[in-house]
């Protein structure tokens, strides 16, 4: 159980606090464009599977049905079952998924597919984006040597007994 990487990184995604797990979860981080890659255990309900499907259809994201049944699943995250579950971090998302493509060459798509999208992703990193000179130019320049001023406060009012 323990013993299979994808279901350790699933584990770790969980622990970092970048695993949405649920029908209600995966749906929101899908909504809200969070999720990286979405899957389901291969016992999840057909309902299940295929609202998790649109959801990661929506959220233009891959959609994956693992080779685990949901008590399996949901021990490797921490829980009784888990049906479906989103991962949200994109670095945990494309390991997991190429962990799964070593054991199963039907996932190599996928794999490729975060892996370039990781790439992109890490490349704009610690990139800032150049500043607007209206925000500079609101704001009335500073005289040297000056120290910025302090809010007033208003003096507490003493009691009288």
């Amino acid at each position: 159980m323990m013993n299979d990487p994808v279901l350790r990184m699933l584990g770790l995604a969980r622990r970092a606090g970048k695993l949405a797990f649920g029908d209600e979860l995966v749906r929101e981080a899908c909504m809200e464009k969070k999720a990286r890659c979405v899957m389901a255990a291969s016992d999840a309900g057909e309902s299940t599977a295929k609202k998790a499907a649109f959801y990661a259809e929506r959220a233009n994201v891959p959609f994956l049905v693992l080779p685990v049944d949901k008590q399996t699943l949901g021990a490797a995250i921490g829980k009784g079952g888990c049906a479906v579950c989103a991962v949200t971090d994109i670095g945990l998302a494309s390991a997991a998924v190429q962990r799964l493509a070593a054991q199963d060459s039907g996932y190599a798509d996928v794999s490729a597919q975060l892996a370039e999208k990781n790439a992109r992703i890490q490349s704009r990193r610690g990139k800032k984006k150049p500043r607007a000179s209206q925000s500079q130019a609101a704001q009335p320049p500073r005289r040297a040597g000056s120290a910025p001023r302090k809010a007033n406060k208003s003096p507490r009012a003493k009691r009288v007994f």
